[in-house]
């Protein structure tokens, strides 16, 4: 899938090695890096369903957003842009537990 980011700084995190580390510890940024990589190599978001990420579809106000686990607390928050052209939007890196 093609990836979009919702700000710049998210991209940059996303994107840059270094502003990743900076931003995120170790554990994290190992997985940051496979779940970018698992939705880069995806067709569409179902494909999501059977990667390692323990991706999950979202409901309530969230719904229509994917989730993937990073760490025990944090998690990779992603919905599907445009799927014609299968392409999905990185909402947030976020820490449910804070």
């Amino acid at each position: 899938m093609e990836l979009r980011y919702a700000t710049q700084k998210l991209e940059r995190i996303c994107i840059d090695s270094r502003e990743m580390g900076r931003r995120l510890a170790s554990p994290v940024v190992r997985s940051l890096r496979l779940r970018i990589a698992e939705l880069r190599a995806a067709r569409d978001c179902a494909d999501l369903a059977y990667g390692t990420g323990r991706w999950e579809q979202l409901t309530g106000d969230r719904r229509g957003q994917w989730s993937a686990r990073l760490s025990a607390n944090w998690r990779l928050i992603v919905e599907e842009d445009a799927p014609e052209t299968a392409t999905v939007l990185v909402v947030e890196i976020v820490d449910y537990h804070r």
